[in-house]
C-alpha cells in the first residue's frame, strides 16, 4: 500500500518536471557557465533518516537586480505503528544575492511556508517562516550550494541546520546532482536533475 501511494507523487515529479523542460526549453536565455544558476528547476528523489521517502520540487527564478524568487514543494512517505502516513511541505520566499569573486556569490533569502501531515497543506498544518544565508561556486560544469537554514514553527520550537549541494551540469542547461539538508526532521539526502534557462 506505501509502494502505491508513494508512485503517484513520484509520477507527477517526473511528469511536471517533463512539462518543464519542453516549456522552457523553447524560450531558453542564454545561461551562464561561470555563474551559480539562480533561475532553474529541480527535481530530486529524497530519503531521510527518520525513514520517510518522497519527492522534492524546487523552483528558482532571478529578477532584476541579483534579487531572486522561490518555491519549494516537499512530499514524503513514512509508517508509523504500521500505517502509511505522508506529509507535505511548501515554502515560498525571496532572496539577494551578491558577487564575492569569480562563480562565487554569497545569498540571504527569508520565506513563509506550510507544512501538515497529510497531502493537504491547506487543512490541518503548521505554517512556518524561515531565514536563510549560503555560499554558491561555479567552477566550469560543475556547481556547489553550501547553506544555513532557521526555521520558526508557529506554536513549536525552532529549528536550524545545514543544507549543501553539488551538480555536475552535463549540457549548458541540463544537470544531475545531489543535495543534503540536517533541518526538519534528521539527516535528509536527495538525488535529481535540474535544467537551468
Amino acid at each position: 500500500m506505501g509502494t502505491k501511494l508513494f508512485k503517484s507523487p513520484l509520477k507527477t515529479l517526473f511528469s511536471t518536471l517533463a512539462v518543464s523542460v519542453t516549456l522552457l526549453s523553447t524560450s531558453a536565455q542564454a545561461v551562464s557557465m561561470s555563474q551559480p544558476s539562480y533561475t532553474h528547476v529541480n527535481g530530486a528523489y529524497l530519503n531521510s533518516s527518520s525513514m520517510k521517502r518522497g519527492v522534492f520540487l524546487d523552483l528558482e527564478y532571478e529578477l532584476e537586480h541579483k534579487v531572486f524568487t522561490f518555491g519549494r514543494y516537499k512530499y514524503a512517505n513514512y509508517n508509523s505503528f504500521n500505517n502509511t502516513r505522508s506529509e507535505s511541505f511548501l515554502d515560498l520566499g525571496a532572496g539577494k544575492y551578491f558577487t564575492i569573486a569569480d562563480g562565487v556569490t554569497m545569498e540571504f533569502s527569508a520565506s513563509l511556508g506550510r507544512i501538515a501531515d497529510s497531502g493537504n497543506l491547506f487543512g490541518s498544518g503548521t505554517a512556518f517562516y524561515t531565514l536563510n544565508t549560503g555560499f554558491r561556486n561555479r567552477f566550469e560544469v560543475f556547481e556547489t550550494r553550501l547553506g544555513y537554514r532557521y526555521i520558526k514553527f508557529d506554536g513549536l520550537p525552532s529549528d536550524s541546520g545545514v543544507s549543501a549541494s553539488g551538480w555536475w551540469y552535463f549540457s549548458p542547461q541540463a544537470a544531475f546532482g545531489v543535495t543534503f539538508e540536517e533541518v526538519y526532521t534528521g539527516s535528509t539526502w536527495g538525488i535529481g536533475a535540474r535544467f537551468s534557462f
